[in-house]
């Protein structure tokens, strides 16, 4: 990173059709330079949609603050912790906050490629092994213009499972805490112009589409339970927005005001 830091500086229950609207009125947003220090590191896809082989997570985003935090969004991981680039090694070092056998300390080299293009390679050993890196990712940088930031770690406190059973209460202001965090991540979506927030990064017991939104089947919320004491509590979270689900009316002009529109709502209603 030295290189560009140089540079710069339940079950299915039902679906909800969208009230469609005209989709043409996209505000556009004034392009700004990103500061690698401060910025959100995106994957770049090829002409066929599909990432690098070598991505073996499915890295979907780093964001990187000034304060030496990062977050590392990815299909197979999502990890937060502190990065530092390292003099004397000349690379750059990220330091899990939670370490297992998934999360170790890791290396990133990037280099600039023809046509001004960037490339970040991650080694999980020092030195790292050039010819076998552990991810090797195409990306583009953006300085978020938004005031919402859906990576900063106090959108992801709902993520840490409790360790005892929680009171409904408690259930209620989870589920809250993570309506908070898809709020923030389409309204980040929206003022930075991104066409859509992106990514299977993080549980998904609600899903948007382009014209419906529903509640996902059984067998894909393992990752939602993982948020609570156990997979009951989580049932019974996700029971908290399949109901409110129901009593909503979507509108919206594209796919991000619908989705906003749908969280607002399903806030408002699970808040009472």
């Amino acid at each position: 990173m030295h290189i560009v830091l140089n540079m710069l500086k339940g079950y299915f229950i039902w679906s909800i059709p969208f009230f469609m609207l005209a989709c043409n009125n996209r505000s556009t947003v004034s392009a700004k330079a990103a500061d690698p220090e401060d910025c959100e590191w995106y994957v770049v896809y090829n002409d066929n949609k599909t990432a690098s082989a070598k991505n073996k997570l499915d890295i979907y985003a780093l964001r990187l603050y000034p304060n030496g935090t990062y977050t590392l969004c990815a299909d197979l991981l999502f990890e937060q912790g502190t990065w530092r680039y390292d003099d004397r090694k000349k690379i750059t070092v990220f330091h899990p906050a939670v370490k297992n056998e998934a999360a170790q300390e890791r290396y990133l080299v990037d280099q600039v490629l023809p046509g001004n293009k960037t490339q970040f390679s991650f080694y999980h050993q020092y030195p790292p092994d050039k010819e076998n890196p552990d991810e090797m990712i195409d990306v583009r940088s953006i300085s978020n213009q938004s005031t919402y930031d859906p990576y900063h770690p106090n959108m992801h406190l709902w993520r840490k499972k409790p360790e005892s059973p929680e009171s409904s209460q408690q259930i209620r202001s989870r589920v809250l805490s993570y309506l908070q965090f898809l709020k923030s991540l389409y309204f980040h979506a929206s003022e930075n112009d991104l066409e859509n927030a992106g990514g299977t990064w993080y549980p998904k017991p609600i899903r948007f589409y382009n014209n419906k939104v529903s509640m996902a089947y059984a067998n894909e919320l393992n990752d939602w339970y993982n948020c609570f004491y156990n997979d009951a509590q989580g049932i019974e979270g996700y029971k908290l927005i399949s109901g409110a689900l129901m009593r909503t009316a979507i509108k919206g002009e594209d796919d991000n005001s619908r989705n906003i529109n749908c969280v607002e709502q399903l806030l408002q209603l699970v808040g009472k």
